[in-house]
């Protein structure tokens, strides 16, 4: 963790508390601070407030609304801010994130963006008011309050390593969550609205990280793998109804 936030040869991360992510899992405060307070965004943010009559806590829940709608569009969080530098919001533009090198600023206005970490942040999904799924990721990374991906770390001094338990923990993670949504969407899915939400963390990811002392391993495109796994679960469920006939009848 020293390395993402307080090393000066690290990334110089910013750590925030796991209680500052909102439900749909946004850090508020940094995209508040983003799309309030940096340069190209101070103006827009007034004109955009006096649209919710100042009403500011108003305004921050519709936008990420907004965004939550916008990312689930999207393949990957890569593609979405590649694709939304800027998005216009109740007819106003809003800067979500500030390229380096600009020809105007240079590196400016990319040294105004925030890059946030979060230690154990929990997951949680519901549905009809119900826990579907949870877990803790090791950390999790923002940028400007958006969500990016997330990383497991291991510790070759307790015998774990990446390369195996890592793998195993992520894996294992999204088969889980896989295997729950399709308990309550498979077939009542249609436009995969539920999907879009609940995998979201795994799905819509820029990576996946797992990494120990020695090694870094990036896992992409783990959606790839969801077909594989629902495929499994029906042969399970058909293997299950075949035996349990015979297992009723001891």
């Amino acid at each position: 963790m020293n390395f993402f936030t307080n090393r000066a040869d690290g990334l110089q991360y910013k750590e925030v508390k796991a209680n500052t992510v909102s439900n749909n899992h946004f850090v508020v405060e940094d995209l508040k601070y983003f799309i309030s307070e940096t340069t190209l965004n101070k103006t827009a943010y007034r004109k955009l407030l006096k649209k919710f009559g100042n009403n500011e806590k108003q305004l921050l829940q519709e936008f990420q609304e907004f965004l939550n709608k916008r990312i689930g569009e999207s393949m990957n969080m890569a593609l979405f801010i590649n694709n939304n530098k800027s998005v216009t919001f109740k007819g106003i533009k809003i800067n979500l994130f500030y390229p380096s090198g600009s020809i105007t600023h240079g590196d400016k206005l990319f040294n105004e963006n925030q890059f946030s970490v979060v230690q154990e942040l929990p997951y949680i999904y519901k549905h009809q008011g119900k826990t579907q799924f949870s877990f803790r990721p090791d950390i999790t990374f923002f940028l400007n309050g958006i969500f990016l991906g997330y990383s497991e770390l291991k510790s070759n001094y307790n015998n774990q390593s990446a390369h195996k338990d890592g793998k195993i923990k992520i894996a294992n993670d999204y088969q889980k969550a896989v295997t729950n949504y399709l308990d309550i969407a498979d077939g009542n899915d249609v436009d995969k609205s539920i999907r879009k939400d609940f995998l979201k963390i795994f799905e819509k990811a820029i990576h996946i990280t797992t990494t120990d002392v020695q090694d870094t391993f990036i896992i992409r495109n783990i959606a790839n793998h969801f077909d594989a796994i629902k495929q499994k679960l029906k042969i399970n469920r058909m293997t299950f109804q075949h035996t349990k006939p015979r297992l009723l009848s001891i």
